[in-house]
Formats: structure tokens, sequence, C-alpha cells
């Protein structure tokens, strides 16, 4: 049996558990716990450390009682950070970024959900615990000078450029390195500043371990040059024209010729920046848009399918039960009504 739930219900499920006494959250000094027994969904448990300006450190630790599908559909603020993955698995589809992909154990990615939604699909029993480090690119980075600030991944080096983060998606493999850095931030031995020093040491060790794989595996995809902003900033721009024309958008060589760049460099480009190609991820942010039109109500199937750029009725219907796993309909309908689908299987 599969429970549907939203980020709205969870905070009514979590408040209504610290009223009756199952869950609490409590801060001392620089920690804070988030603790208990969620009514009709599970266990969950998350402390949450702050090291130094721009940086904290999550040790999060979740069962969910059945299967549970979570749609995160508001999100306080943008999220960039490291998540490393102890136990468990669950599958994520960032809409409009990445299709679904499985997060488990031995691997780690580095995103920027910056105003993505999410869904996740969660198995029941299933013991999940991962370390999230919560970076806040300008802050942490604001001693660097520019020299260093080239040597760090483009993704990063954009968001401490600009004041506004671009979403983001990178997931690599856990090395051996690695994995002895999580096993001695599990097993901390000190407590008050010394033990604050010392989960900031190595989270700045796990941070420098993810840049040397990223400065491994990009000599070896051949990327972009390091100091080449400039074609950086231009594929930007070329997402932005996509976006911005969502019924009638330019064709590849039109688009690279509006950003000054050659076709084959856009394409390569694209697919280092956002991993994907430019038109999957039209398709997908198309898709994800006439989701989003579709749960305000405001109007038909056919009017929401022309809106974002689907000439076929039939052809949108099918994209999006591809992608969502039901009709633009019955997506409406669930939406509106999360509750009415709870307990019953996918």
């Amino acid at each position: 049996m599969t429970k549907v739930i939203t980020t709205t219900d969870w905070k009514e499920l979590w408040s209504e558990s610290e009223q009756n006494g199952k869950a609490f959250h409590k801060s001392k000094g620089f920690e804070t716990i988030h603790q208990g027994n969620i009514l009709d969904v599970g266990n969950n448990y998350e402390c949450s450390t702050e090291l130094r300006s721009g940086l904290s450190l999550t040790t999060i630790e979740q069962e969910f009682i059945d299967d549970l599908v979570w749609i995160r559909d508001s999100l306080d603020n943008s999220q960039f950070g490291l998540s490393f993955f102890i136990s468990g698995k669950v599958k994520v589809e960032r809409h409009g970024l990445t299709d679904k992909t499985d997060e488990s154990v031995g691997k780690y990615y580095l995103e920027c959900n910056s105003d993505i939604k999410e869904t996740e699909w969660w198995k029941a029993g299933d013991k999940y615990s991962r370390i999230y480090l919560r970076i806040e690119p300008q802050q942490f980075f604001q001693s660097f000078s520019e020299e260093e600030l080239e040597q760090i991944p483009i993704s990063i080096r954009q968001a401490v450029i600009n004041s506004k983060l671009q979403p983001y998606y990178h997931q690599g493999e856990i090395t051996q390195q690695m994995r002895l850095v999580l096993f001695n931030i599990l097993q901390c031995p000190y407590q008050g500043l010394m033990k604050r020093m010392y989960l900031e040491s190595k989270a700045v060790e796990l941070i420098m371990l993810h840049f040397q794989q990223f400065q491994e595996q990009d000599i070896n995809a051949h990327s972009f040059p390091a100091r080449d902003l400039s074609d950086v900033d231009k594929i930007y721009q070329a997402k932005e024209i996509l976006l911005g024309n969502l019924e009638d958008p330019p064709s590849l060589i039109e688009l690279a010729r509006q950003v000054g760049l050659n076709d084959f460099k856009l394409k390569r480009g694209f697919r280092q920046v956002f991993g994907t190609s430019a038109f999957k991820y039209l398709h997908d942010y198309r898709l994800e848009k006439a989701r989003q039109l579709l749960v305000l109500g405001e109007m038909k199937v056919e009017e929401v399918a022309f809106r974002v750029g689907f000439d076929s009725r039939s052809y949108f219907a099918s994209a999006f039960r591809k992608k969502f796993g039901l009709n633009p309909k019955q997506y409406f309908h669930i939406a509106k009504n999360p509750s009415s689908v709870q307990k019953k299987s996918l």
C-alpha cells in the first residue's frame, strides 16, 4: 500500500505529533535536533550543526511504515549542498531538471534545488540515512581569490558569482577516502566546541574530496576550460531563451547563433552544465509548467497543453503520463486531494 503526502501534509503531521508528545525539537548551542514518531508515517531524526558561516552539517535518519510518495511542492528556500548516502534507497525526480534517479548507498550528489519541485518514492521498512552538507556559496567562498575560484566546479563558481542560484544536479560515487571521513563524522568522539571544530574539518575535507573527483572527471571528459566562464554564461543564456519561448522555441542552430556558440559546443556545454540535452531540458520544463498550471485549476487541459508548447493534446497526455505516472486530469485531482489516494497502490 502506498501513501501520498505533500510538504504541507508533512508539516501538519509533525506539528500534530509534537502536540501529542511523540515528536520534539530542541536547540543547544550550535546544534538543533528534530526527532519523533510522525503519526501514520514513520520515524524521523535530524541533527543539524552550524559549523561556520555558510556551512552546516545535518545527519538524517528516516524509516516509513508504508510505501510513500512524497510530493515536495513548496520549498522554503533554495538549497545548495552535498548529500552522502549511508543506508537505504530512494527514487527522486526533480521536475524540469532530472528524470527519476536512484539515490542509494555508495552514491552522493551535489545539487542546487532552487525552487525545483520534487517527487520522491520511498519503500516501507527501509532504514534511510544520509549526511548532508548545506553550503551557502557566497558566504563560504567569500575569502577565495579569483585564481582559487577557477579551480572549483563550474556550478559552484556560478553560484559564488551570481546572486541567484541556478538549478543543478550532479551525482558521484563515494570513494574510499570519503567513506573514512563519513565514518569519522558518525563516530565523532568530541563534545561542545571541540565537536564543532572536528566536524567542520571533516566537512571541509568532504568538499575537497568532491572537488578532487570533479577535477578528475573534468579532465577525462575534456570539459570546458576552467578559465572560460563566458561560455558557461552563454549556456545559461541559452536556457533562458528556451524557457522564454515555450510555444515556439528556436532550433538548436538558431539558439547557438543567438548566444554566440557553435551548435556542437552548445550541445556539449548544455549537457555538462545541466546534465541533459537542451531540448530534453525544455521538454521536462514544459511538463513541470503544465503540472503547475493544472494544479491552479484555472485552465482546461487543452489550454494548458497549448500554453506550454504542445500542439497535440494526445501527445501531451502521453508525455505527462510518462513523466508523472498519471493523466493530466488525474494529476489535478490528486494534487487537490492528496488524502484521497492514501493507502492506494500505485
